[in-house]
């Protein structure tokens, strides 16, 4: 039928711009964006350059389509792994387990992020400073609601977090894996968690006591 025909066409279609988008992440990754072209990508996805122009009008369109894409799925990840875990500690460690499992997975979405050689173009830059922003406030709202601190203090701390968990996921990435990735989440976080802990004692608040105590914050 007329709508079954059109179904399978659409179906064609996305199957197309995925397969655009993945070949894209690759060459993007491997290459770069300037030494990157749309004869590379459309090759790589066994595509026409007539069709891949169908889907995305530039090379620039292309590279901040797969952006966002990679944007909206690490803000996801981080998410979900803390509203999964049930103590504090638990999320404290799911979200520094994400960073490092960003940059161990094979689709180079980490580097395409945080290593581009595109990074001064203002819309990428926009969207990179944006996945930094929603992690630094999903983790700054559960710092926030678990230790009693006021938002604004907590958004900072999370910042701060968020950023030594990337900086020691890619030491561990360039170092060449020097442990295992268990054992490298697990010393980020005593690292993490010490410092938190610290924080709270010295403030003297009510709250002092809740991180040196996981079995009273689940």
């Amino acid at each position: 039928t007329e709508v079954a025909g059109s179904q399978i066409s659409a179906s064609k279609e996305q199957r197309r711009r995925s397969a655009v988008m993945r070949a894209g992440l690759e060459v993007f990754a491997e290459k770069g964006f300037h030494l990157a072209s749309m004869d590379d990508i459309a090759e790589r996805a066994g595509v026409s350059k007539p069709i891949l122009y169908q889907h995305f009008s530039s090379k620039n369109e292309l590279y901040l389509g797969i952006l966002d894409e990679r944007v909206d799925a690490i803000v996801q990840q981080v998410r979900s792994a803390i509203e999964s875990a049930s103590t504090n500690k638990s999320r404290l460690e799911a979200a520094i387990g994400c960073y490092f499992t960003l940059v161990d997975d094979a689709d180079l979405g980490y580097r395409l992020i945080f290593e581009s050689d595109f990074t001064m173009n203002h819309d990428v830059r926009a969207r990179v400073e944006d996945v930094v922003s929603q992690v630094s406030r999903i983790v700054g709202a559960e710092v926030s609601k678990q230790t009693g601190m006021s938002l604004g203090e907590a958004n900072i701390l999370a910042g701060g977090l968020s950023g030594m968990a990337q900086a020691a996921a890619w030491r561990w990435l360039r170092l060449g894996r020097p442990i295992s990735m268990e054992l490298a989440i697990s010393q980020t976080l005593d690292l993490a968690w010490n410092g938190l802990a610290s924080i709270q004692s010295k403030e003297g608040s009510p709250e002092a006591e809740v991180l040196h105590l996981e079995d009273r914050i689940s």
